[in-house]
């Protein structure tokens, strides 16, 4: 069995709440995650045996099916055509946000204004 290292993952394409969810699923109860930026790049600081490619990419998958249903969630749009199930998902899709009164601002701004 390998040794437990402390080394940097990158983390293009996964998702933190996956990542950090999920880690010790993959690595066992002692491993740990945090976020950490590594020569200027966002990814993730972890103490525990390497991950191997195919954990990596299992982790990449999920971020992706996790970032997809997200996605849905919050737009509300249950309705994907078959087309759109079988390409890949285009997560950052825009997210409708209701404007109130003359001013335009978003609903949240203007209850935070009122304390």
């Amino acid at each position: 069995m390998s040794q437990v290292q402390q080394y940097w993952l990158p983390g293009y394409g996964l998702s933190r709440h996956i990542v950090l969810g999920h880690i010790q699923y993959f690595l066992g109860p002692s491993a740990s995650v945090r976020p950490y930026s590594y020569q200027g790049r966002d990814g993730y600081l972890i103490v525990g045996v390497p991950l191997t490619r195919e954990q990596i990419d299992d982790l990449a998958t999920m971020s992706r099916e996790y970032e997809r249903q997200e996605s849905v969630r919050m737009t509300g749009d249950t309705g994907i055509s078959s087309s759109a199930r079988q390409s890949e998902p285009y997560i950052n899709e825009i997210v409708p946000v209701r404007i109130s009164g003359s001013r335009r601002r978003p609903i949240e701004h203007e209850s935070r204004r009122a304390y």
